[in-house]
């Protein structure tokens, strides 16, 4: 799970008007005209979101009213003088009071990118951030010849495991959720990008679907963007992920080293000699992590991300 931060997106505005469960037929409120050029719906529809304290107002009703309409951004400024008709415009308004009660646009969207692949998002899984990036950038460095055997543990939508198959063409990538839902989102990610041949989906916690398949000391790498936040920071995230995203993929326990604590004797099993373990961590989780790298590991070093924070943790099996 990428980072998030700790701050409110912002005080929450008045809500009246935009139930939390608001449906498409109950987003055409009066307080909104129903007959209106595309301007000035992205006018409006900012203003709503300003109200509220949502950031980037103006690029996410911007994006909304696209996404309604069918077209790009682009469309938008060539044909800002254009109406919108009422069905859409009904539909954008519920996009508006959704993303007011704190859904993530790209939950709203349904879609985002990651390494420049296009993923299905749905509120069953944990949205793709940048930093995770880094993760399949650190195995797609040392694997990038040969035919590794690799495992995802926790892969969610499946964006670790479908961007290694898609840079890889020679690896096998073994991905496993404790959710049914997640996985159902995972498997239509890779038959998107075509590399569903090279991925098997499994359900179970941690490593535990592989003890049937004999592949004791036989993988290259094993990777994990596990859930890393302790229970009691759950009330100081953001509330677009505190509210929205699956509660299992974000919060591990009391401590939020739950996770790690498991997986690293079960990776010991799993990996050959030599083999790789990346995780990536949370804010100030360093030296926590570190001190679980006892002598049967080698561990290589500690990547930062993209605002300098420690974030991606490499180890080998001795």
């Amino acid at each position: 799970m990428a980072d998030i931060a700790r701050q409110s997106a912002g005080g929450p505005g008045s809500l009246d008007r935009f139930p939390r469960n608001a449906s498409r037929q109950a987003a055409s409120t009066p307080d909104f005209p129903h007959a209106m050029r595309i301007h000035e719906a992205i006018i409006v529809g900012s203003k709503a979101l300003e109200d509220c304290g949502v950031p980037g107002a103006r690029l996410d009703a911007e994006r909304l009213l696209a996404f309604e309409l069918g077209k790009d951004r682009s469309y938008l400024l060539a044909h800002f003088q254009d109406s919108v008709p009422q069905s859409q415009a009904e539909s954008y308004w519920a996009l508006i009071a959704e993303r007011r009660q704190g859904k993530p646009l790209q939950y709203l969207l349904g879609r985002q990118e990651f390494r420049g692949l296009d993923f299905e998002v749905t509120t069953n899984v944990l949205i793709p951030r940048p930093e995770t990036e880094l993760l399949v950038d650190a195995a797609v460095e040392r694997f990038s010849e040969g035919n590794p055997l690799m495992a995802d543990v926790g892969t969610g939508s499946g964006c670790i495991a479908v961007a290694l198959a898609a840079a890889l063409p020679g690896a096998e990538v073994f991905a496993m959720d404790l959710s049914a839902e997640a996985l159902r989102v995972a498997r239509r990610n890779a038959s998107h990008h075509g590399v569903s041949r090279r991925i098997q989906f499994m359900s179970g916690d941690l490593l535990l679907p592989l003890n049937s398949l004999g592949l004791e000391e036989k993988l290259d790498c094993v990777l994990s963007n596990p859930p890393y936040v302790a229970e009691r920071d759950l009330p100081t995230l953001q509330r677009e992920v505190r509210d929205w995203e699956p509660r299992m993929a974000l919060v591990s326990g009391p401590t939020g080293l739950e996770i790690y604590q498991r997986l690293l004797p079960q990776a010991l099993g799993f990996l050959k000699p030599g083999g790789t373990l990346i995780l990536e961590i949370g804010y100030n989780m360093q030296a926590e992590i570190t001190r679980l790298f006892d002598s049967a590991w080698k561990l290589e070093g500690i990547r930062d991300d993209f605002s300098g924070i420690p974030r991606i943790v490499i180890g080998h099996k001795r």
